[in-house]
């Protein structure tokens, strides 16, 4: 569907449907079928008892059956989801802070969509941990390097030394400028 506009959104596509990330949304919609499904049963069963038993108050303990019923299962299946999303947010908040030793993981019983989220948080912890090692080993490189031509030209080393040394501190600097830009590519 190449040329669709922007506002057309169709059922099923990759992306642009309504079911764009469609192993969740699946599962959620055969976990809620399940839930009406076992909750129509449980409708029969109260109106067999309501008719056997003659109970005027059938309707009130149907609709707190109801209730508790869709509470407990919510609450169960919400599990997955909504604790997951809490450490992701709690991950998340320490790397923007500067805390790039984190390590995410998840129950094995958790959402797939969030273990390939929090797989992706990881990737950037330790791309960060990588680049501020680099960045501190190259800086103190470089600061040995200016230490070491503060001592030359303390003693009167000549140019060619001088020159010498020189280029292998740009060397250092373009090496901090890369990972520099490398960080500011994430």
């Amino acid at each position: 569907m190449p040329n669709m506009p922007k506002g057309n959104r169709t059922l099923f596509s990759r992306g642009k449907g309504y079911l764009s990330v469609a192993g969740p949304q699946y599962r959620f919609i055969v976990f809620l079928l399940v839930v009406l499904g076992v909750y129509t049963f449980l409708m029969k069963v109260f109106l067999k008892l309501a008719e056997i038993v003659q109970f005027p108050v059938f309707f009130p303990i149907a609709l707190v059956t109801l209730l508790l019923f869709i509470g407990v299962v919510g609450t169960l299946y919400s599990h997955t989801i909504v604790g997951p999303l809490l450490r992701i947010r709690r991950t998340l908040e320490q790397l923007s802070q500067g805390n790039a030793n984190v390590s995410l993981r998840l129950r094995d019983s958790d959402d797939p969509l969030l273990k390939d989220i929090v797989k992706t948080i990881n990737l950037l912890g330790e791309h960060d941990r990588n680049s501020r090692a680099l960045l501190q080993e190259s800086g103190g490189d470089l600061l040995r390097e200016l230490t070491t031509l503060q001592e030359m030209v303390r003693r009167g080393a000549d140019h060619a030394e001088l020159r010498k040394q020189l280029d292998g501190m740009r060397e250092k600097q373009d090496l901090l400028d890369k990972t520099l830009q490398s960080l500011s590519k994430v």
